[in-house]
């Protein structure tokens, strides 16, 4: 393990590789390093070919460098600026909206995937709701974040958004969880009853997640568990995923329609 860098700086960027492995399994997000990120996680070992690794997502990485920025902290993957962008904490809410704008149309990975007009009717929508969390992102920002520019369907932003499940039951290489999926109701998207969900937690053997039990709480990405979570930070993903549903049902069907 580097000596180089602080331990808590480690923490989060493996906490960050939890969350990015999924979409760069599926060859969405990132450079082909999947079987990297997979062992990384795995073993909780760390070297600092992974912080190059991560930096290749083309929008991830530029989000976590704004927070990083806006909240004058020196190391992108600090594990709060990790909770940031990806669950939602205090460090989401410092970001100013101006600079989020900037953030979207100067960026040089970004410009290239986004109209500056979908940027702009986004964000006027409710600005104080406009936020740099990947479910903002998922939810309102139009294409699937990464490699190929394909607009999301209902299925995809189910997937793509970060979730959260209560375990109910536990096997071999997945649990069952009790999940809130996204549906169509009123001709808005919103979070349906519970259901019984299997997920992921183990390929060959080996998991990111040790020790689960019955009534955890854990976060889901691409059908993969990422990590336990505690009531406070399940309370800022649920915010900040309803608060992205908000913005996203503001839109006008003719959005609406296009991607579902």
């Amino acid at each position: 393990m580097s000596k180089l860098l602080p331990q808590n700086s480690i923490d989060g960027a493996l906490r960050c590789a939890r969350y990015a492995f999924m979409p760069n399994y599926y060859a969405y997000c990132g450079p082909d390093k999947n079987k990297s990120l997979f062992e990384y996680c795995a073993a909780k070992e760390y070297d600092s070919d992974l912080n190059k690794i991560l930096s290749e997502f083309e929008v991830m990485y530029p989000y976590l460098k704004l927070i990083a920025r806006e909240n004058k902290i020196k190391d992108e993957f600090n594990p709060e600026v990790v909770e940031a962008y990806w669950l939602g904490n205090n460090l989401t809410e410092s970001v100013n909206i101006k600079n989020l704008y900037r953030h979207f149309t100067e960026d040089k990975n970004l410009k290239s995937k986004l109209k500056r007009g979908i940027v702009e009717k986004v964000l006027g929508l409710q600005p104080i709701l406009a936020k740099p969390h990947h479910n903002f992102h998922v939810m309102n920002i139009w294409l699937r974040a990464g490699k190929v520019n394909i607009i999301h369907t209902l299925k995809s932003i189910d997937e793509c958004r970060i979730s959260w499940g209560k375990i109910k039951k536990i096997k071999k290489s997945s649990i069952i969880v009790d999940f809130l999926p996204i549906i169509i109701k009123n001709d808005k998207i919103t979070l349906g009853e519970a259901i019984d969900r299997e997920v992921l937690t183990q390929f060959n053997d080996k998991s990111f997640v040790k020790d689960l039990k019955i009534g955890d709480i854990v976060t889901i990405h691409w059908g993969w568990v990422c990590e336990k979570i505690n009531n406070l930070q399940l309370s800022n993903l649920q915010k900040y995923t309803l608060e992205s549903l908000n913005i996203f049902n503001q839109q006008g069907k003719e959005f609406f329609y296009a991607k579902i």
